[in-house]
């Protein structure tokens, strides 16, 4: 039998995500941690913790989120057994529902449904908009534990090596600067060191009269 793996579970939750009108985001960053699904309806927001078995840690992952979504899910692969009953209780009392994966039939089964719940009061600095990105989209699978996820740092180097791509020619981290928007504070030098320091295997820099120039190799 094949090991089913977290990134199994996604598919098919995104998908019953969908169909209910859902848009999906995976692996996404937040102040508490990394959410394995944060999916949005309108104002509605929702997010699933997925595990390949119902441990306590997949408990506590999603209770985590319930200062920060309208609705907390956990999603396991389908059981043999059935649920117990106090971990039914502790859930049902956190307003947190289930949705079980069924492989064989590519279904996933709403265990038990998520009760409404208000974000925590607290966190009304908190903006949704900062820590979404199409790219969360398309780029990566829930339940990737191998640096898949998608973070400010890599958006802005993103846009910088296409843009590099693109233009195969030295450009000025001020050209590039003037074409690519990027999640600095202080973006030339910041920039200047990221594309020196970490990305070298892609980038090739040199420096002329003071000023750095970098191309696509």
């Amino acid at each position: 039998m094949t090991k089913i793996q977290e990134q199994g579970l996604f598919d098919p939750v995104k998908q019953w995500l969908e169909e209910r009108g859902y848009e999906v985001y995976a692996e996404v960053e937040l102040p508490s941690g990394r959410a394995d699904i944060v999916a949005v309806h309108g104002p509605a927001k929702c997010i699933v913790e997925m595990k390949t078995s119902l441990t306590m840690e997949l408990i506590e992952q999603a209770m985590r989120w319930l200062d920060y979504a309208h609705y907390v899910y956990i999603a396991i692969p389908q059981r043999k057994k059935y649920i117990p009953v106090f971990v039914q209780n502790l859930l049902r009392d956190k307003r947190i529902g289930i949705l079980t994966v069924d492989f064989h039939y590519n279904y996933v089964r709403h265990y038990m449904s998520a009760r409404f719940n208000r974000p925590a009061k607290k966190l009304k600095w908190f903006k949704w908009e900062d820590y979404l990105y199409e790219e969360q989209k398309t780029w990566v699978k829930g339940g990737v534990n191998n640096g898949g996820h998608v973070t400010p740092y890599k958006l802005t180097i993103k846009k910088v090596k296409e843009y590099l791509y693109w233009q195969r020619d030295w450009k000025s981290i001020r050209e590039i600067l003037e074409h690519c928007e990027t999640h600095y504070a202080h973006p030339k030098p910041s920039l200047t060191k990221a594309l020196l320091d970490f990305e070298n295997d892609w980038c090739e820099a040199k420096k002329e009269n003071g000023v750095w120039f970098f191309r696509h190799k």
